[in-house]
């Protein structure tokens, strides 16, 4: 009975320990989302008793080291600190998600003066407050997070990378990079912590894990993912992140083992309305479509090559149609769709600049497109995000394999 006595105290402290210990340094791990969508819910619950854990942990790693100082058990009882000290040293300097930084207010420096990022870089381009600025790929992937302001407006922008996906918004000065914390990347997406909220924001969504809209997020920008000479070439007064460059200069591959994991696709938003299309599926000739209860014209600017998606409703009432231009004089003045009902021909920008005088110079609503994002990802995160199929696309294939 004493030797059960003196080995029984001591072996449940440093067991309760460990344990507690492992919870917190694991518990965030992504790996959990291979276990099924419940995986998410151990690593939001992992991360929010953390410090609780690690408090825990501490108090019983104290009082088995007062029982050895006392006299009361042995020295080599400490032995059993050492999986603790292994499990906090992998949480705190080890683990994946240490190798990520947050910038907060970082420099930038001119065109002129990157002479670090090569034409073929690929860079994640943003417009904030007027002034563009470059995002080097090379740079984000080792400081995904960067929280900047222009005067009196603040911007958060999030990059996840085996999901190809940037995700720039407008802050509030609530929010502080001090506050924030990269969780892990589950689903190849960052998860981010707002230790002042207690929310979790999803890299891919800019949304919560409940998919609300996070506090003191304003509304989302657009980002753009070129080549540095193609964003250059666009916006030759861009500013440029002067941040150490040691990361891949190119996407990515996902990690998601699933078929689709690396299809590429457009992601087509509209309020709460999300629907992804085939990048190929995307030309010169438009797609008329509905995302939610909107309907939508979406087309490749065959002067930039970039997609272009706007709100096909010119009026409450009036609902047409959009179709390639017919004439080449059309084409001339820019005009990259005709409307069916008014004639009306528009740009890549959304401006009628050909037709009726009526309706020169109007401007289409532009709706959110993200492109090149990983299929695998976007399922994911998007519980109901449909993939469109254009009609005409699918009867063409079905012709031509009977």
């Amino acid at each position: 009975m004493p030797i059960i006595h003196d080995v029984g105290l001591p072996l449940i402290l440093s067991f309760l320990a460990t344990l507690a210990a492992a919870a917190m340094s694991y518990g965030t791990d992504p790996r959990w989302m291979e276990q099924g969508s419940w995986g998410l819910g151990v690593i939001v619950l992992s991360r929010r008793l953390q410090w609780p854990l690690v408090a825990v942990s501490l108090v019983l790693c104290v009082s088995l080291l007062g029982l050895v100082i006392s006299g009361k058990r042995r020295v080599w009882w400490l032995i059993a600190l050492a999986p603790v000290m292994a499990l906090f040293v992998h949480r705190f300097v080890t683990a994946p998600s240490n190798r990520y930084a947050i910038l907060d207010e970082p420099t930038f420096v001119s065109a002129a003066d990157a002479k670090q990022i090569r034409d073929e870089d690929y860079v994640v381009g943003v417009v904030f407050d007027d002034q563009p600025y470059a995002y080097p790929y090379a740079a984000l992937y080792g400081a995904p997070v960067i929280v900047q302001s222009d005067r009196e407006r603040r911007m958060l922008l999030i990059w996840s990378g085996p999901a190809n996906a940037a995700t720039a918004m407008t802050v509030s000065r609530d929010i502080k990079a001090r506050d924030l914390d990269i969780v892990c990347d589950p689903a190849d997406t960052l998860l981010v912590y707002n230790g002042r909220t207690g929310e979790f924001i999803v890299g891919l969504t800019g949304q919560t894990t409940r998919g609300e809209p996070p506090a003191g997020v304003e509304k989302p920008l657009s980002s753009t993912k070129l080549t540095w000479k193609q964003w250059r070439a666009a916006h030759p007064d861009t500013r440029v992140l002067n941040a150490p460059s040691r990361g891949p200069t190119t996407p990515l591959s996902p990690h998601l083992p699933s078929i689709n994991a690396k299809l590429g696709v457009t992601l087509i938003a509209q309020g709460n309305a999300v629907i992804a299309v085939r990048g190929d599926d995307i030309g010169a000739a438009p797609l008329n479509l509905k995302v939610g209860d909107v309907p939508v014209v979406v087309f490749r600017d065959r002067f930039t090559g970039q997609i272009c998606a706007f709100d096909r409703r010119l009026e409450a009432d009036l609902i047409p149609q959009f179709k390639l231009p017919r004439d080449a004089k059309q084409r001339e003045k820019g005009v990259a769709v005709v409307d069916s009902d008014t004639s009306t021909g528009w740009s890549g920008r959304g401006v009628a600049v050909d037709g009726n005088k009526e309706w020169r110079g109007k401007k289409l609503t532009a709706v959110d497109v993200r492109e090149d994002i990983y299929l695998g990802a976007a399922q994911f995160w998007y519980h109901d995000l449909a993939l469109f199929a254009d009609p005409h696309l699918v009867q063409s294939t079905a012709h031509s394999n009977p």
